[in-house]
């Protein structure tokens, strides 16, 4: 049957922006996956909103101009313009959904792996073995992160090696709790529960 087929391929694409704990490149033996953490979705609803509202431009100027645009014979030109302004912004969305979908943050019973898509050939990937952490701190800003309850997670480690920062990640709260309780559970050897 040809619609099943269609929402089978559908389902598996959309799938790319579900989080899977079920295994990541370089996954140890005997490692468990406790959160995937992504930017919260607020982010990224306000990226598409803007280029949808960049993609009225076209057809408000349709609606204004089109007696002139005829008039003096610009139609096939303003319809090239227009189709590069939707290739241009189907670019930016195309380009928004990578980063927001690949820059993640995987949280294991072991270790802390960070993710950084700077660009579509741009990334940086950092590690942090839970021996290393030493102190965790929330920060949010202003009224929308306090509603939408999404902030920064900061993780101080060992010595001076760097600080790991993860930007705008929804409940940091609860983030900080069980990065807390991975820490705990180095010292007393009580596996993390995530709840």
């Amino acid at each position: 049957m040809p619609s099943s087929r269609y929402k089978d391929m559908i389902k598996k694409l959309l799938s790319i922006f579900h989080d899977s704990p079920n295994s990541f490149e370089g996954q140890k033996h005997g490692e468990e996956v406790l959160m995937l953490l992504r930017h919260h979705p607020f982010t990224i609803i306000i990226k598409v909103a803007f280029f949808v509202l960049i993609g009225l431009v076209p057809i408000v100027l349709w609606i204004i101009f089109s007696a002139l645009l005829e008039e003096h014979g610009w139609l096939n030109a303003f319809l090239f313009v227009s189709s590069i302004w939707y290739l241009v912004l189907w670019l930016g969305i195309f380009h928004s959904l990578t980063i927001y979908t690949l820059n993640a943050v995987l949280i294991t019973d072991r270790r802390i792996i960070d993710n950084d898509l700077h660009g579509l050939f741009n990334r940086e990937v950092s590690e942090l073995h839970n021996n290393r952490i030493q102190d965790v701190s929330v920060h949010t800003n202003g009224l929308l992160e306090t509603f939408l309850k999404f902030g920064d997670v900061t993780v101080q480690t060992a010595a001076s090696e760097k600080q790991f920062i993860f930007h705008q990640v929804p409940k940091p709260e609860k983030v900080k709790d069980v990065i807390m309780q991975i820490t705990a559970s180095r010292h007393t050897g009580v596996k993390t529960v995530v709840q």
